[in-house]
């Protein structure tokens, strides 16, 4: 049988040559459009609004992943939007992301300008994906400073309402995080603070928060100064919740020295917490729009002088800066205040107008 165009039959069962060349170019033309998405899929899409006004582009679900992996200085609206739309056919593979980690958070540690597992938990944490909840906390149960180099400020800004948005109802694991004794204290902090969130959002009952912030003070967590900025995040949190009934508590602490009192003095807890003076608490509110959680971040304004940085870099800690009132540049030492000698009005005015002070500058 004749392999050409005049029958179909040999063509389906041996493709001539050409075919192969067609398969190759297409496949080709994808990869250079996915590359082009990748480098510049904002511009891509204003460029298509303004010409198609009213219509969109389809990205697929690996050209989203490969937009959100990369750091480039400029917040991957497109791509976030439409993972946003695609949220069935994304989700497996953003919970794939973050298991991925779970298992070797300190392997995904060592990647730089990876931005692909931050975007992955908000939108998760949007989603309201139950499922992320157990690596989520497992990759935050690395020791030492592994979150913090996954995750960056997200632990302090974001980790409790993107932990309670992903709340599967399981209480235990969110526990073991914030009484763990080898895990950062700002994500113990954290995870202490889901309770609050929790609490605020209806997903948990409030005497259930007050029941567990008592036990924490009484017994679950470690009586040490080491663990201080713990006991300052707890007590953070009964301001937060507010629980005045945990006054007693609160003062024990400060008693034993747990609580850093520059934290907060203790006697202006005592009149936030009193009936007198409780207010409306600040509300926590859960992961709603992944978009305006992030697109805001420094890290992606061009006028930011910091702008191209990676948000995820580590902050140096403060201990290990030179204090800046060290520094013999902008270091000089105020002058001893000393009391000029009163001029009288009748006297020459000392800017040297050659008129009287009264006439010159004693006039306001």
């Amino acid at each position: 049988m004749q392999t050409t165009l005049n029958n179909p039959v040999a063509l389906c069962h041996s493709p001539p040559a050409w075919t192969d060349k067609l398969v190759a170019s297409r496949e080709k033309l994808a990869k250079l459009r996915a590359e082009f998405l990748t480098s510049a899929g904002s511009c891509l899409t204003i460029i298509f609004s303004l010409i198609f006004p009213g219509k969109t582009i389809i990205m697929t679900i690996p050209e989203i992943m490969a937009e959100l992996t990369p750091y480039t200085g400029r917040f991957p609206r497109a791509a976030m939007a439409a993972a946003i739309e695609q949220r069935e056919a994304i989700t497996p593979e953003l919970l794939r992301v973050v298991e991925a980690v779970a298992a070797d958070p300190v392997e995904y540690a060592k990647r730089e300008d990876d931005m692909l597992l931050v975007f992955a938990l908000f939108l998760l944490a949007h989603f309201r994906e139950t499922r992320a909840y157990a690596p989520i906390i497992k990759m935050m149960s690395a020791p030492g400073e592994i979150p913090e180099l996954l995750v960056g400020d997200t632990i302090t800004q974001d980790l409790s309402r993107i932990l309670a948005s992903v709340y599967d109802g399981n209480p235990a694991p969110l526990r073991s995080l914030a009484e763990h004794a080898d895990v950062d204290e700002f994500v113990c902090g954290a995870a202490i603070e889901t309770f609050v969130v929790l609490a605020h959002t209806g997903r948990m009952p409030r005497d259930e928060v007050v029941a567990y912030f008592r036990a924490l003070y009484r017994e679950k967590l470690r009586r040490t100064e080491a663990f201080i900025v713990i006991w300052d995040a707890l007590t953070g949190c009964v301001l937060d919740l507010p629980a005045p009934e945990l006054l007693p508590e609160v003062r024990q602490a400060y008693a034993d020295g747990l609580v850093d009192p520059y934290f907060e003095d203790l006697e202006n807890i005592e009149r936030d917490l009193s009936p007198e003076s409780l207010r409306e608490p600040k509300q926590f509110t859960l992961i709603t729009d992944a978009i305006a959680e992030t697109e805001w971040w420094a890290a992606f304004d061009p006028q930011e002088p910091w702008a191209g940085d990676n948000p995820l870099e580590p902050v140096i800690p403060a201990t290990e800066l030179e204090p800046p009132w060290l520094d013999p540049v902008i270091d000089v030492p105020p002058e001893p205040f000393r009391r000029e000698p009163k001029i009288g009005r009748n006297e020459p005015c000392p800017c040297g107008s050659g008129k009287k002070y009264k006439k010159c500058c004693g006039q306001g």
